[in-house]
């Protein structure tokens, strides 16, 4: 197999109060490993050039080290190489930025979590959706209005709509409109930009300027994504976003026979953004995606009790994941437990994800120039990588930690020679329930039953190594 990783800059770049360094060898190693197996298993979309979609990848380890990756192509007319600091559509995660921006609304009293629709909506807007009155901001984050997806509407037309008329917005009106048929129910989990729709709308309605300059003024500008904008059609550097005709299927009837041929490849890079209006409207790339990340996490945009809120399970979802309010979850095995929180998000022509490790302290974003390019799948592989990986190489701590009694209904006792170092507990969902210095007993009496991961980091050598303990 043709090895087709193209560039690996691994950027040394300051973080917080201290400077990242290049991840150690078999980091590095088994990361590429992932990486390049991920690219393999997606070639076969671009016609002439087979082996060469286009990807980047970014993992941080919040302030130690950055891993930055790209292969393929960012364009097949003209040929460009992907470089890792392109731009790329991020669709869904986009979802992240709507839902924080309704969460800081929310803390700053002007918008209730609990509040229905009608509340922010004209009637003309809430009327017809079924059950609107039961409709509420916490439902729509959830997406459990039983509002429904109005692409199921014109999927079959998204040819025509999307790509022959592709320089021409789809009006709001309509995509609401759109989405009062075919009502699921309240309370019945159904994933749906529409919901994001409605929140958009209410942002507007609520701050008294558009949901993009919202987002732009108390997001994107004071955290610096100088990345990070609502263009159509896109500028700096970036990768173009493709499809093939055969993508939704041959059997498409379209208004004047338009259509696309299926063995051909079309370019959707500059194809309006109006249907993704507060649910997928966003360029980005993996260094702003990952700042965004950090600073929503460390609490720089909403208050750690909201973010709490965003990272409960509602629904399972799939067997990979489960969905909270504007946020996923996902599970390091099939119905396994979590191990990070984000977003997915597939466009047209584009697949991407986000994700924040609480265990590892570690941030990964991905993306490549083809819908749905199995990002969940190249992330989870890297999570379990570093997890059975971490401190593999640090036999300083291997040989001077020990746990006992493991498992515990009270206490544990953690014995080393270190006398500095740091120590974090998180629960089997990623949260943090214990971050001390230099402690070596912790009553767990008090912690529900179930797996825990202590992470034990040395602050003189930086080295960190990750312990496991039940408590029954």
């Amino acid at each position: 197999m043709k090895k087709i990783i193209l560039t690996i800059t691994l950027l040394i770049i300051f973080l917080f109060q201290g400077i990242a360094q290049t991840p150690p060898a078999y980091i590095v190693n088994g990361i590429d490993s992932l990486f390049q197996e991920h690219v393999d298993n997606n070639m076969g979309f671009f016609p002439g050039h087979e082996s060469e979609t286009g990807h980047v990848i970014r993992v941080e380890k919040n302030g130690n080290w950055v891993y930055s990756n790209s292969a393929g192509l960012a364009s097949v007319s003209p040929l460009v190489n992907t470089q890792p600091e392109m731009k790329f559509k991020i669709a869904s995660i986009t979802k992240l930025f709507t839902t924080v921006a309704i969460f800081r609304l929310i803390q700053n009293g002007q918008i209730n979590f609990n509040a229905p629709i009608s509340t922010y909506l004209p009637p003309s807007v809430v009327q017809g959706f079924a059950g609107n009155q039961f409709i509420t901001i916490k439902k729509l984050l959830s997406h459990t209005s039983g509002i429904a997806e109005p692409q199921l509407d014109f999927q079959g037309r998204l040819n025509y709509w999307i790509y022959m008329k592709r320089f021409q917005n789809i009006p709001i009106d309509s995509l609401i409109f759109w989405s009062y048929a075919n009502p699921h129910g309240v309370g019945d989990y159904k994933y749906s930009n529409a919901n994001f729709y409605l929140l958009a709308e209410i942002i507007e309605a609520v701050s008294g300027i558009t949901y993009q300059n919202y987002i732009t003024n108390y997001i994107i500008t004071p955290l610096g994504l100088s990345n990070t904008d609502f263009n159509t059609i896109p500028t700096g550097s970036f990768m173009r976003g493709y499809l093939l005709g055969s993508f939704y299927g041959n059997n498409i009837v379209l208004p004047q026979n338009i259509g696309l041929q299926p063995d051909s490849l079309y370019d959707f890079t500059e194809a309006s953004n109006s249907w993704g209006y507060g649910a997928a409207d966003i360029w980005s790339n993996t260094t702003d995606l990952i700042k965004f990340h950090k600073a929503l996490f460390g609490g720089q945009i909403i208050n750690a009790n909201w973010l709490d809120t965003m990272k409960t399970v509602v629904t399972n979802t799939s067997d990979m994941s489960s969905y909270g309010y504007g946020m996923m979850q996902f599970k390091n095995f099939d119905n396994g437990p979590i191990y990070g929180f984000g977003h997915t998000g597939t466009a047209f022509g584009y697949g991407s994800m986000l994700c924040y490790i609480p265990s590892l302290d570690v941030y990964i974003c991905s993306a490549g120039n083809y819908m749905k390019l199995d990002q969940a799948f190249l992330q989870r592989k890297i999570f379990n990588f570093l997890n059975n990986t971490t401190g593999i190489n640090e036999t300083d701590l291997n040989n001077s930690i020990g746990i006992f009694p493991n498992p515990t209904t009270s206490i544990i006792n953690i014995s080393t020679s270190l006398t500095n170092f740091e120590l974090k507990v998180f629960d089997i969902n990623g949260q943090l329930v214990l971050n001390d210095r230099n402690r070596h007993t912790i009553d767990v009496s008090n912690f529900p039953t179930g797996l825990y991961v202590i992470r034990l980091q040395n602050l003189n050598s930086m080295t960190t190594i990750t312990k496991k303990f039940i408590r029954e």
